[in-house]
């Protein structure tokens, strides 16, 4: 079982055991997600953009790396794609210790914009939009 479900499983069995404690006022153990470090295998991100709620077909999301990792914004596009019909849209061949962002032109005057490190774009999806 990789080591990250275990974590997840554990932390799981932790919050029920403290919720079902009956009232204790004492802290809640806290428990430090896997390791720091990225998976080499991963060097794909999935992005998603989304309007009201309902995915946004046919919208430009463009890829850069930030100018300043200490406060990310954008930098300069390298790659830009399309979502498709489901508001969903992958980018691949990323560097897997390198912190991304994306920007989603939703309309001529929205955009939608998110700047990501290994640890959210190789295990989750990103969400711009509204």
């Amino acid at each position: 079982m990789p080591k990250r479900l275990l974590l997840a499983l554990a932390a799981a069995a932790l919050a029920i055991v403290a919720c079902s404690s009956g009232g204790s006022s004492s802290p809640s153990p806290t428990i430090s997600p896997g390791s720091p470090l990225p998976n080499p295998s991963i060097k794909k991100a999935a992005v998603f953009v989304s309007v009201d709620g309902t995915p946004a077909a046919n919208v430009p999301v463009e890829a850069s790396t930030p100018k300043n990792t200490a406060s990310p914004r954008p930098g300069t596009p390298f790659d830009t794609e399309y979502t498709g019909k489901k508001g969903l849209t992958h980018f691949h061949h990323l560097k897997p210790s390198k912190t991304y962002c994306w920007v989603a032109f939703i309309t001529p005057s929205f955009k939608s914009s998110a700047c990501a490190t290994f640890e959210v774009w190789q295990s989750s999806t990103i969400n711009l939009g509204t």
